[in-house]
C-alpha cells in the first residue's frame, strides 16, 4: 500500500477459521508500526503518513500476527 505524508489509510484484520468462516477482528488486535518516523498507526488500524519512507504495519492477537508494507511518499 502507498499513501502520501499527512494522509491516512485504514487497515483491517480478518481472522479466517478452518471451516472457511471469517471474522473482522480489526478492533481486537494490537497495531504497530516498524518505523514511527514514517507512519504511526492508531488503535483500530488507522495508519497516518508522517515522512517519506517504508514501514511494516503489524496486527497482533495473542501469538498470531500478520503484517503489510506501507510506503509513504511526499506527494
Amino acid at each position: 500500500a502507498s499513501i502520501s505524508a499527512r494522509s491516512t489509510l485504514q487497515f483491517t484484520a480478518t481472522a479466517t477459521y478452518s471451516d472457511g468462516s471469517a471474522l473482522d477482528i480489526t478492533a481486537l488486535v494490537l497495531w504497530t508500526s516498524s518505523n514511527l518516523a514514517v507512519t504511526t498507526v492508531a488503535p483500530g488500524g488507522l495508519a497516518i503518513g508522517v515522512l517519506a519512507g517504508t514501514a511494516t504495519i503489524t496486527a497482533t492477537l495473542g501469538t498470531v500476527e500478520g503484517s503489510a508494507s506501507l510506503t509513504v511518499t511526499l506527494f
